[in-house]
């Protein structure tokens, strides 16, 4: 006996109907993407209702999801009858977006897609990505620390045993029964050493001070406008040599950064830059910005006096090491430049050829995947 349809019910629901109080999202479309069967939880899903929905064509109800990738797999579906899996985000024309896990597999009035709702689930696992994150951050600072701590070991047992002995001897030399004319001029020998290790002393400070600080704060800072303060800050200088200085942060415009930081490490470079041009060229700077290797970088290149790699590499940031006759050369600049960027887990290294100049780029640092997007 054949099976009779009551006058008055859908063929579509009853087909369906078995849908009807999954947990999950569940809507079927015809070949024409018309909305053949919609659950009450795919309505929710998508901030409409089952009587809105049903009958009605998704691209008139979700304008513009032609465009996405969750409709590239429904049509793949649609036309080729193989399921497809995907998940997958979407905005919504409120401006709201959620998140789904989506099965599609072909039926024979076009394709049924089962949807689960995890937003929610991807939050916790941001939230979880952004915790692993700062934890892998502060592994990556404190294993810097130690390193830090090590050199500094070797920086403090270089530049204070040489005139602690000096001094010592001096002191020797002047208990010694010796005329009051040589007790003097032991006493005027200290006095450039303990001025020289009042200095030293004053810079490894500021260097411990810099490598203990745990809380540097940071904030949102304007590139372009934080590089221009500072070159205006050498505006004397830059006339005189009749430079020329250019720049680029077209590809990153703001940094999240410790402010007092940045305005350091340009200062330091771009006064190396000026310092050590070359009086047989116009000084020409180009200071930029980028991405590269899942870092934030900055660079500021020059067509200066350039350094001898080879010989000067391993000293170049270093405490008290220069590398051109200059009365204000005091190799203090790039040592500290150095610690402030490792501080924030951050890198710089320098290439340079003798009378064509020196690049030194600067890690500042890694992206994140929010920084990405």
């Amino acid at each position: 006996m054949p099976y009779i349809v009551k006058e008055g019910i859908d063929l579509a629901n009853l087909k369906y109907s078995v849908f009807d109080n999954m947990i999950e999202g569940v809507q079927v479309l015809d070949f024409n993407w018309k909305y053949y069967y919609v659950n009450d939880v795919l309505a929710k899903h998508g901030n409409s209702t089952k009587e809105a929905m049903l009958g009605g064509i998704m691209m008139e109800k979700y304008p513009g999801i032609e465009k996405t990738t969750m409709f590239k797999s429904f049509e793949y579906t649609m036309y080729n009858r193989s399921p497809t899996y995907l998940i997958s985000e979407y905005e919504f024309q409120d401006g709201s977006k959620k998140w789904f896990e989506l099965s599609i597999q072909p039926v024979p009035e076009g394709i049924i897609i089962l949807s689960s709702d995890i937003t929610k689930l991807k939050k916790v696992e941001a939230e979880l990505k952004r915790k692993l994150n700062e934890r892998t951050e502060m592994l990556a600072q404190i294993s810097n620390q130690k390193k830090q701590l090590e050199e500094f070991c070797q920086i403090i047992s270089h530049n204070l045993r040489a005139p602690l002995s000096n001094l010592i001897m001096l002191g020797d030399m002047l208990a010694e029964n010796h005329s009051i004319e040589d007790k003097y001029n032991y006493f005027e020998m200290q006095k450039p050493i303990i001025n020289s290790l009042q200095n030293t002393f004053e810079e490894l400070v500021d260097a411990t001070q810099i490598k203990m600080d745990a809380t540097i704060k940071k904030s949102l800072i304007d590139l372009e406008k934080s590089t221009i303060k500072v070159i205006e800050r050498f505006g004397k200088e830059i006339s005189s040599l009749n430079a020329t200085i250019t720049f680029d942060f077209g590809e990153v415009r703001t940094l999240f950064y410790s402010r007092k930081y940045l305005n350091n490490i340009i200062t330091n470079l771009l006064s190396n830059s000026l310092r050590y041009s070359s009086t047989e060229t116009t000084p020409k700077i180009h200071i930029r910005s980028y991405k590269n290797d899942g870092w934030v970088c900055f660079e500021i290149k020059d067509n200066g006096l350039g350094i001898d790699m080879k010989k000067h590499k391993e000293d170049l940031f270093k405490l008290h090491k220069t590398f051109h006759n200059h009365p204000k050369a005091k190799g203090f600049g790039l040592f500290i430049t150095k610690i402030q960027i490792e501080a924030l887990g951050g890198f710089i290294h320098a290439k340079s050829i003798v009378n064509q100049g020196s690049t030194f780029t600067v890690k500042l640092y890694k992206l994140t995947y929010d920084d990405n997007e």
